[in-house]
């Protein structure tokens, strides 16, 4: 088993030097969804604990944790991310035993009315709107090597489109879950490779113009879209598990951004009420354009558990900080375990 553990390591160590981060080439992937994080946990510890994520919101973070999940639940969350665009994640997952656990997911996130523009209305006074779509649905499954390791994989279609056009995109996420680590018992250590899959590529009749030659003969002729990567991430976190606290650190390289270091932390009062705070620091390059600040780098959060008629009900909340403690989002997950 231990050798089994290795190997899965190895393997996904090998993968990450492969999507190491290049901060040249921001801007340049496609399918930027995939990034917007979801679960009011796993936001207000700032993703720095993937080694105890447990449950459907871990599907996300790291879905080996989903293995910890010892019954059928699900999960609703709903994040103001700024202005009118919202995000909304739902799932249901269940453990089978011996044969592990299974989740389905879907995040979903809306743009609000945006006007439709041509090119003799640039301005879009003509009063017509659209509402582009941007899906991810994902499968995950997840078992324990052990009483101390945990393995799982997500699958996931990542779609979006616009009025006559549209892109999809295949992609996986690999990750394991090990506590224990160096012997020591509540230290625990979590890898996951996220997003690597197929490129996201637009095609459709909204790509189709039209242009008349010196014959004067119109013809009709088709725009070709880029075909643009998925932004890939490679997760290493170490957390401590003690008298009720959890303190994580997270190391993200990131293949089309500057590598990120995630700090954060939960304290549990009375096995009901959660406190948790997190915060973002950028590792930026040498001679790096960027300012040092990212859009959420502190985030606040609390939560509670409470059993209703045999079923364990819990609530988080999460204030993500955008610069300023009067301009924030917020973040609402409500999860059901039965």
């Amino acid at each position: 088993m231990i050798k089994a553990i290795k190997r899965v390591l190895t393997s996904m160590l090998t993968l990450a030097v492969l999507i190491g981060g290049d901060e040249s080439r921001i801007g340049t992937s496609g399918g930027n969804q995939v990034l917007v994080p979801v679960g009011a946990r796993g936001i207000a510890m700032s993703g720095s604990d993937r080694v105890f994520s447990s449950g459907l919101e871990s599907v996300y973070w790291n879905p080996a944790g989903l293995a910890r999940s010892a019954a059928p639940s699900a999960l609703a969350s709903s994040m103001d991310l700024f202005n009118d665009v919202g995000v909304s994640y739902f799932g249901a997952a269940s453990n089978f035993g011996d044969l592990g656990a299974l989740g389905v997911t879907v995040k979903s996130i809306d743009m609000g009315d945006i006007p439709v523009t041509t090119v003799e209305d640039m301005d879009g006074t003509g009063g017509g709107t659209f509402r582009p779509t941007l899906t991810t649905m994902g499968l995950t499954y997840a078992n324990a090597f052990s009483d101390r390791a945990n393995f799982g994989v997500t699958g996931k279609v990542v779609y979006e489109s616009i009025p006559r056009a549209s892109a999809s995109a295949l992609a996986f996420d690999i990750g394991v879950q090990y506590t224990g680590f160096a012997g020591m018992e509540g230290l625990g250590l979590a890898l996951s490779l996220n997003n690597i899959g197929t490129d996201m590529h637009y095609s459709g009749s909204g790509l189709t113009g039209s242009a008349t030659g010196d014959n004067g003969i119109t013809d009709f002729y088709n725009k070709e879209a880029s075909y643009d990567k998925l932004p890939s991430t490679y997760n290493m976190s170490l957390s401590y598990s003690v008298a009720g606290a959890i303190v994580g650190m997270t190391f993200t390289s990131h293949n089309f951004s500057y590598d990120e270091l995630n700090f954060g932390a939960e304290y549990t009062l009375m096995d009901m009420i959660y406190l948790r705070a997190g915060m973002t620091s950028p590792m930026l390059e040498e001679g790096s354009l960027n300012d040092g600040e990212t859009l959420f780098n502190l985030n606040f959060g609390a939560g509670l558990t409470y059993s209703l008629y045999g079923v364990n009900m819990v609530v988080d909340y999460t204030m993500r900080n955008q610069g300023d403690f009067f301009n924030s989002s917020n973040v609402l997950s409500l999860g059901l375990l039965f």
